[in-house]
C-alpha cells in the first residue's frame, strides 16, 4: 500500500510516496506543469487513438484501455512483423530541462518478450520514430537481442548512456523513475537508486513531452502494458 506524504518545495504542494520520497505522485501550484495518466477512462478520438496523444502505427499494430487491469493499462499490441509496433506521445512540449527547475519522470511497464523487443520511454522532442530518430531527451530505451535497458541522456545527437546491471525479464512490471534536481540527475529502477550520469548531453535547450515507443524484434506479435506515466515539473 503507497502512503503518501506532502511537502511544499518553491512555494508548490508536491504529494510523493512516503516510503520512495523520489516518487512524485502529483503536485498541485501555479508553477506545476505536469501530465499524468493512469489509463483508467482515458478518452480516444477513434480507435487506436488516445485524444491527449499523437499516435503512430507501424502495420496493423494497435493500442487500447487493457480490459480488467487493475489500476488501468495503456496495452500496445504489435503486429507480426519485425519492426511493427506504435509510437504514443503527448501532445505538444511543456517541459523544459533547466538551471534550478525540478522535474520528475515515471511510469511503470511490463513487456511480454525480454528479449525481441525495443522501447523507448521518458521525456523527448516530438517524433514518430524516436528508437531511430530521436535528437534530445531523457528516457530509458532497450533494443532488441538483448535484455539490457540503459538510461539515456540525449542532447543534438550526443548521448550519455548508462546500462542497469541486470537483465529484463518478460512480463514483469518495471518502475523506471528519473529525477533532475536542476544541476544532476538520477533514475531509479524498482525504487533502487542507479549510478549518477554525467549530465554533459543534458538537453536543456529543447522543449520535451512524455511518451513511449515500442516495436517487436521478431516476426511475432508481442505487447507492451504501461500501468501509469508521470511527468512533473516545478518551474518556480
Amino acid at each position: 500500500m503507497t502512503v503518501m506524504h506532502s511537502k511544499w518545495d518553491e512555494g508548490q504542494l508536491i504529494f510523493y510516496d512516503s516510503t520512495e520520497p523520489q516518487r512524485y505522485v502529483d503536485a498541485f501550484g501555479p508553477d506545476v506543469v505536469k501530465f499524468i495518466d493512469e489509463f483508467v477512462q482515458t478518452p480516444f478520438s477513434a480507435a487506436n487513438a488516445p485524444a491527449c496523444y499523437t499516435t503512430t502505427l507501424v502495420n496493423l499494430s494497435t493500442v487500447a484501455l487493457e480490459a480488467g487491469a487493475t489500476g488501468g493499462n495503456l496495452l500496445i499490441t504489435t503486429a507480426g512483423a519485425e519492426n511493427d509496433g506504435a509510437t504514443v506521445q503527448a501532445l505538444g512540449e511543456a517541459f523544459k530541462l533547466a538551471a534550478g527547475k525540478q522535474c520528475y519522470f515515471g511510469t511503470r511497464i511490463a513487456i511480454s518478450d525480454a528479449t525481441e523487443s525495443d522501447f523507448l520511454v521518458g521525456l523527448f522532442i516530438t517524433n514518430a520514430t524516436p528508437l531511430t530518430a530521436v535528437t534530445d531527451g531523457v528516457y530509458f530505451r532497450k533494443i532488441d537481442g538483448t535484455t539490457t535497458m540503459n538510461f539515456v541522456l540525449e542532447k543534438d545527437n550526443g548521448e550519455t548512456a548508462t546500462a542497469y546491471g541486470s537483465a529484463l525479464v518478460a512480463a514483469t512490471y518495471y518502475t523506471l523513475e528519473w529525477y533532475f534536481d536542476g544541476t544532476n540527475v538520477d533514475w531509479w529502477v524498482n525504487g533502487v537508486l542507479q549510478t549518477r550520469p554525467v549530465v554533459t548531453n543534458l538537453p536543456d535547450d529543447e522543449w520535451l513531452t512524455p511518451g513511449i515507443e515500442f516495436l517487436t524484434g521478431a516476426v511475432a506479435a508481442i505487447t507492451c502494458r504501461v500501468d501509469w506515466i508521470r511527468a512533473i515539473q516545478i518551474t518556480a
